[in-house]
């Protein structure tokens, strides 16, 4: 066998090795996508979930809930493993932090 046959075989099973890992990576961030929107429907259930889940509202994005409590309104974003915030979720967390929030009707 010349070298460069063994340099093609070899190139040849580094793509298959790659195309793998590729499509294990994948499968593995859409079982973590379905995990963390089956946590976000079922969260107003758990006992870590300290709001009525009646008085619970489902958004999904960019906040999954605003909860509508007798003595405060709360945004609640779901997360599950180490996800993060999103950047957008990060602004929404720093304007309510700010107090930067407002009530407004639009009458038709």
């Amino acid at each position: 066998m010349t070298a460069l046959v063994f340099f093609l075989k070899l190139k040849r099973e580094l793509n298959k090795l790659q195309e793998k890992q590729r499509r294990d990576l994948s499968l593995r961030k859409s079982r973590e996508v379905i995990l963390g929107q089956s946590a976000e429907k079922i969260a107003p259930f758990l006992d870590c979930f300290e709001f009525d889940p009646q008085k619970s509202q489902f958004l999904g994005q960019p906040i999954d809930y605003i909860v509508f409590e007798d003595d405060e309104i709360a945004f609640i974003e779901v997360k599950t493993g180490k996800a993060t915030l999103t950047k957008k979720q990060r602004e929404i967390k720093k304007l309510v932090e700010d107090k930067k929030i407002t009530w407004r009707e639009v009458r038709i």
